[in-house]
C-alpha cells in the first residue's frame, strides 16, 4: 500500500476520534452518539453519504485490520444514523466478520449492538432481541456491568412491547442488580419507569406508582430534570386508569408548567400532556376547554406527523363527541383513527376504534366486531410467537455456553492426565488408600440418601395415613354421629306433647346422649384441625406431585433462582402448596389444559407463584365460584397474600404473590 494512503487513513480515524467520541454504551437507548466528523448541521445528507462511501472504499483497500477495523466499525453506526439499510448491513457484515476474526470481543459485541438497534428500528423485535442477547452474553463474559445491564435494560423494553410483561419484568430486574452498585442513576430511572409501565399495563397501579416514585427519585440524583414532565405524565396515567382523574389533572398539569417554552422545546410531550389532561377532564364530565385542547394536540401531532398520538387523539374526540351525543362527528373522528392507526400499524388504537365503532355504529356492528376478534386473536398469536422466538434464544445461548463450559473443562482434564500420567505408578498406594476412603465417603452419602428417602417416604404414609383417617371420622360423623342425631329427633317428637314424668325422664336422657354426642364432635373437630407439616425439601416434594400427573399434559417447573425453602415458614408452604395442587388439579380436570408452566420466584421480600394453562378458561365474574377456588382464595388470605385470577379463551393465569 502507498505510504501517503495510510497517512491519509490515520489523518481520517484521528479526526474521526477528535470530533465525537464513541458512547461507551451505558446508556439503555438504541440510539448511540455520532462518532464520526462529518457536521449534520451543516452538511447535506447526500454530501455526508457521499464523504462515507469515499472514506468506505478508502477502508476496504487498508492493510492493517485493526485500523480497518475501527474504521469499519464507525461507518458503519454512521451509515445506520444516515438510515442507508444496504450500506450499513453491508459495512455491519464485513466490521463482524473481521472482529470476530481478530477474536476482538469488543469489538464483535459493537457490531451485534448496532444491529440489533437497526433491526429495533424496522420493528424487527425479535432478531433485535437476539442480537442484543448476544452483545449482552459478550459484555457479560469480560465482566462490563454498564453495558451488560444496559443491554438488558433495552431487551427487557422490547419484552415490554410485545407484552411480555413477566419477562420484561425478570429482566429489567437483573438489570437493576447489575446497575444500582455502579450508581448508574439514570439507567436506574429507565429501568424504574419500565417497571412502572409494566405493572400499569398489569393493572397493577400500586406498583406503578411504586416504581415510579423510585425513578423520579434517580432523576433527582441524577440532576436529569429534563425527564421529570415525562415520568409525571406516566403517574398521570397511572392515577387516570384509576380512575382518580383528578390526581391525574394535577401530574398532568404539574408537567406542563416545569417548562414555560415546553410546547416549543418539546411539542410532541407537550402535545401528549394536553391531550391527556383534556381526556382527563372529559371524563370528570368538565367539559369547558376541552374541545379546544384536543384539537390543539390534534394540529402539534399531525405536524410533527406522530402517528400513535394522532389515533390516540382522534378516539378522544370521538368519545367526546359521542357524550355531547353528535353521534355522526363520532363516528367520523373513530373512522379517522382506526385508518391512521391501520396504516402506521397501531394495533393498540386500531382495535380501540374497532370496539368503539362495533359500540356506536348499530348497523354496522358485527362487521366491526368481527374484525376486532380477528386483529385481536392474530396480534395474540404473533406476541405468543415472539415471546417463544425469545425463550428459544435464552434457551439456545445458555446451552451454547453450557456446552463451552463443558468442553473447557474437558481439555483441562485431559491436559492434567496428561502432565500427570508418569506419577501414576509412584502414587499408586496412596491413589488405592484415597479410593477406599472415597468408597467409604460414598457409601456413607449412599446411606445419608437412602435415610432422606426414607424420610421422604416415611412422610408420605403418615400424609396418606392422615387423610385416610379424615376419611375414616367424615364417614363416622356421617353414618354414626348423624344417624344418632336422627334416631334422637325422632325420638323426641314421639315425646313432644307428652309432659308426663315418665317422658321428661326419657327427655333428659336424650338430652345426656346429645351431650355426649356434642363431646364426640368436639373432639372429632379438634383432631380435624391439626394441620399436616412438611419437613422435606420443598421443590422435590412439587417434583414429586407433577410427576403424577396425567401423560399428555405437559407441565414445566421454572424456578429462576435457587430460594431458600427452610427459610420460610411451614405455613406459607404448606397453603402455597396446596394452591398449586388445586389450580393444577382444575387445569387438567376442567379446562381441558395441554400445557401448564408453573413459574416460582423470589423477588427481594416476596414470593411469587404463577399457575398459567392453555385451557378453555372459565368465567372469572361469576358470583358463584367453586368450593376449590373458595378454598384458594382463603388460603391465600391465611398467609396474608394476594390472589389474583385471570382467565380467557387463550388459558387461565393464577398469580400468588406472598410476603416472607
Amino acid at each position: 500500500m502507498k505510504p501517503y494512503t495510510s497517512i491519509l487513513i490515520i489523518l481520517l480515524v484521528a479526526c474521526y476520534l477528535s470530533c465525537g467520541e464513541k458512547n461507551n454504551k451505558n446508556e439503555a437507548t438504541t440510539v448511540k452518539q455520532d462518532t464520526l466528523s462529518i457536521n449534520k448541521t451543516t452538511v447535506s445528507k447526500a454530501n455526508q453519504k457521499t464523504d462515507l462511501d469515499r472514506t468506505y472504499q478508502t477502508a476496504i483497500r487498508e492493510d492493517n485490520d485493526s485500523l480497518k477495523g475501527k474504521l469499519l466499525l464507525d461507518l458503519s453506526f454512521r451509515y445506520l444514523k444516515l438510515k442507508d439499510s444496504i450500506m450499513f448491513l453491508r459495512v455491519n457484515k464485513q466490521a463482524r466478520y473481521l472482529a470476530i476474526s481478530l477474536k476482538d470481543s469488543v469489538g464483535t459485541a459493537e457490531t451485534y449492538w448496532d444491529l440489533a438497534q437497526f433491526y429495533h428500528t424496522h420493528n424487527r423485535e425479535d432478531s433485535a432481541y437476539f442480537y442484543y442477547d448476544k452483545a449482552q452474553k459478550i459484555y457479560r463474559d469480560l465482566g462490563d456491568h454498564p453495558n451488560s445491564g444496559s443491554l438488558l435494560l433495552n431487551m427487557a423494553i422490547i419484552q415490554k412491547n410485545i407484552r411480555d410483561y413477566t419477562g420484561s419484568e425478570v429482566t429489567t430486574t437483573n438489570a437493576i442488580r447489575l446497575l444500582k452498585p455502579l450508581d448508574k442513576f439514570k439507567l436506574l430511572y429507565q429501568a424504574y419507569n419500565n417497571l412502572g409501565i409494566v405493572s400499569n399495563e398489569l393493572e397493577e397501579y400500586d406498583k406503578a406508582i411504586f416504581y415510579y416514585e423510585k425513578g423520579i427519585a434517580y432523576i433527582e440524583k441524577s440532576r436529569a430534570n429534563r425527564y421529570l414532565p415525562s415520568i409525571w405524565n406516566n403517574l398521570g396515567l397511572v392515577y387516570h386508569n384509576q380512575g382518580n382523574y383528578k390526581k391525574a389533572i394535577e401530574y398532568f398539569q404539574k408537567a406542563l408548567s416545569f417548562n414555560e417554552d415546553i410546547e416549543e422545546s418539546n411539542p410532541k410531550l407537550y402535545a401528549m400532556l394536553i391531550d391527556n389532561e383534556a381526556n382527563a377532564k372529559l371524563h370528570l364530565g368538565d367539559t369547558v376547554g376541552v374541545y379546544n385542547q384536543f384539537i390543539k394536540a390534534l394540529k402539534l401531532r399531525e405536524d410533527i406527523d406522530v402517528k400513535a398520538g394522532i389515533s390516540i387523539n382522534q378516539l378522544h374526540l370521538a368519545d367526546y363527541f359521542l357524550l355531547r351525543e353528535d353521534t355522526a362527528n363520532a363516528i367520523n373522528y373513530a373512522l379517522a383513527a382506526k385508518k391512521v392507526s391501520s396504516n402506521s400499524q397501531n394495533t393498540r388504537d386500531l382495535l380501540a376504534s374497532l370496539d368503539f365503532l362495533s359500540l356506536v355504529v348499530k348497523d354496522s356492528a358485527l362487521r366491526f366486531t368481527k374484525r376486532y376478534v380477528a386483529i385481536n386473536d392474530s396480534l395474540q398469536k404473533r406476541e405468543r410467537a415472539v415471546r417463544n422466538k425469545f425463550a428459544r434464544i435464552r434457551f439456545e445461548t445458555n446451552e451454547y455456553i453450557s456446552e463451552t463450559e463443558r468442553l473447557n473443562k474437558q481439555m483441562i482434564r485431559i491436559s492434567i492426565i496428561s502432565l500427570t500420567v508418569f506419577l501414576i505408578f509412584v502414587l499408586l498406594y496412596i491413589i488405592k488408600d484415597q479410593r477406599s476412603k472415597n468408597k467409604l465417603i460414598s457409601q456413607k452419602q449412599k446411606a445419608g440418601q437412602e435415610i432422606y428417602n426414607l424420610v421422604l417416604s416415611q412422610q408420605k404414609i403418615i400424609e396418606e395415613e392422615r387423610e385416610r383417617e379424615k376419611q375414616r371420622i367424615s364417614r363416622e360423623l356421617h353414618d354414626g354421629i348423624l344417624g344418632s342425631l336422627f334416631g334422637l329427633r325422632i325420638s323426641l317428637d314421639s315425646l313432644n306433647d307428652d309432659d308426663d314424668k315418665e317422658s321428661k325422664k326419657k327427655r333428659a336422657e336424650y338430652i345426656r346422649e346429645i351431650q355426649k354426642i356434642a363431646e364426640e364432635i368436639r373432639l372429632i373437630a379438634h383432631q380435624l384441625n391439626k394441620d399436616s407439616q412438611i419437613d422435606v425439601d420443598f421443590t422435590l416434594l412439587l417434583e414429586q406431585f407433577l410427576s403424577k400427573q396425567p401423560e399428555g399434559i405437559n407441565i414445566q417447573l421454572i424456578i429462576p433462582h435457587p430460594i431458600d425453602w427452610e427459610s420460610i415458614e411451614d405455613n406459607i408452604k404448606i397453603n402455597s402448596y396446596r394452591i398449586i395442587q388445586e389450580a393444577i388439579t382444575n387445569a387438567i380436570r376442567h379446562s381441558q389444559a395441554t400445557a401448564i408452566e408453573l413459574l416460582i420466584n423470589q423477588l427481594e421480600n416476596r414470593l411469587v407463584i404463577e399457575i398459567r394453562d392453555n385451557g378453555k378458561g372459565f368465567d372469572t365474574k361469576k358470583s358463584t365460584m367453586g368450593i376449590g377456588l373458595k378454598n384458594m382464595k382463603n388460603r391465600s388470605r391465611t398467609m396474608k397474600g394476594k390472589l389474583s385470577i385471570k382467565s380467557g379463551t387463550e388459558g387461565t393465569l393464577i398469580k400468588l404473590v406472598v410476603k416472607l
